[in-house]
């Protein structure tokens, strides 16, 4: 074949699948977006972090429905891997109604703070405040450990994790229910409890959630096409694995103009910290300011004694924010990746379609005086369609 057929086929070829052209300086910040770059999670606080019998143990208890007060709702009854470990739903429903859509737990080991709000600063603890809300599991921490000693495969590998067991006249005394999260009965039953009891079942339960959490801290999101995109432009310096619409609104997300990788930076597409983008309701929910004082006194913080981390290896918390004022209003950046199992969309899902959010940051980006941490953003209905089309390709 002569060249110059083969310079008309690739003219014809190049027609056809519109590729965009990219820089060296453009190819290497968009590897620091892939999963590639994404790093090994760890958690110091948990010292079952990388247990492989505590992971198969937590993977049970994800999935037994037995963790909660009516036998019917388990972690992966919110968290359904058919729609990315989300629910589908609006706002969480458990034992009864939330009043907060479910995040996705796909690659959630490598976040630094947990729930909308930043909640809780590990993943175990996080598991740990799943089970005890009332809106959720609604299950009392005697509850879990009687569960535990009580089914002998559960009681056989918790010992064997844990090597430490309690006492079948220990487990006796202890009531049915009692956890000081609970109803006033349940929490009456928890005061009457001496300090030492007290401990002896928070531990159980600290250990359960750690286990849970080394399982859920496995859950990772496999390679998209974005990935694929950028390995073969990488190697070949161009790719077509990304059509022109989907390559036109990738250029515009990692552009200065639009501010989208500002926040949803890195290979998670998030910075994992917290931004006011207009979505709290004043009075009702303040997003980030609401928790900082209750996740400094949390028991099961980095911290606290049931924490396995050293202090200095606890900086999130030592060093959080703790100014409520720059902080009302502000949630955690989600991230983009399976973004289209993951709707409805924010905090309390209010928006059904990636359309519906970009038209919220159109509009709240220009208000004026300025109230929120969104860059001013124009984009026409072209832009809107090619900046759509590349989150798809997440």
């Amino acid at each position: 074949m002569s060249k110059s057929v083969i310079t008309l086929v690739l003219i014809i070829f190049s027609v056809f699948t519109n590729a965009q052209n990219w820089s060296d300086k453009e190819i290497s910040t968009l590897q620091k977006f892939s999963l590639k770059a994404l790093k090994p999670s760890v958690d110091t606080s948990n010292k079952y972090h990388d247990n492989q019998q505590a992971i198969a143990f937590g993977k049970a208890l994800f999935f037994d429905k037995r963790l909660s007060s009516d036998g019917k709702i388990s972690c992966s009854s919110c968290h359904d891997d058919k729609y990315a470990f989300t629910d589908n739903r609006k706002l969480a429903f458990g034992t009864r109604q939330g009043f907060r859509n479910t995040s996705t737990l796909l690659n959630v080991g490598s976040q630094d703070w947990f729930f909308a709000d930043g909640a809780k600063d590990s993943l175990w603890s996080q598991a740990l405040s799943s089970i005890e809300n009332p809106a959720e599991q609604n299950f009392t921490r005697t509850e879990l450990l009687h569960l535990i000693f009580e089914d002998v495969n559960y009681r056989n590998v918790y010992q064997r994790i844990v090597k430490k067991e309690l006492t079948k006249e220990e487990i006796e005394n202890l009531p049915e229910k009692a956890g000081p999260n609970s109803s006033l009965e349940n929490l009456i039953a928890w005061k009457k409890l001496d300090k030492e009891q007290r401990q002896q079942i928070n531990t159980v339960f600290t250990n359960a959630g750690k286990a849970i959490a080394a399982y859920v801290a496995t859950i990772k999101s496999s390679e998209s096409r974005f990935d694929n995109f950028v390995d073969e432009l990488a190697d070949k310096k161009t790719s077509t694995l990304l059509n022109d619409s989907e390559q036109r609104g990738l250029k515009l997300f990692m552009s200065k103009e639009s501010g989208c990788a500002n926040c949803h930076s890195g290979p998670l597409f998030s910075n994992k910290t917290f931004h006011d983008i207009s979505t709290g309701i004043p009075g009702k929910d303040n997003g980030r300011s609401e928790v900082i004082e209750s996740i400094i006194r949390d028991e099961f913080n980095c911290l606290g004694k049931y924490s396995d981390a050293k202090p200095e290896e606890c900086d999130e918390l030592k060093y959080i924010n703790r100014d409520k004022h720059q902080l009302t209003g502000s949630y955690k950046t989600s991230t983009l990746r399976n973004i289209i199992d993951t709707a409805p969309y924010m905090h309390d899902g209010r928006f059904e379609t990636l359309y519906e959010v970009i038209n919220h940051y159109l509009e709240k980006s220009q208000e004026k005086p300025k109230k929120n941490d969104l860059t001013p953003i124009e984009l026409n209905k072209e832009q809107q369609l090619d900046l759509v089309n590349f989150l798809l390709t997440l």
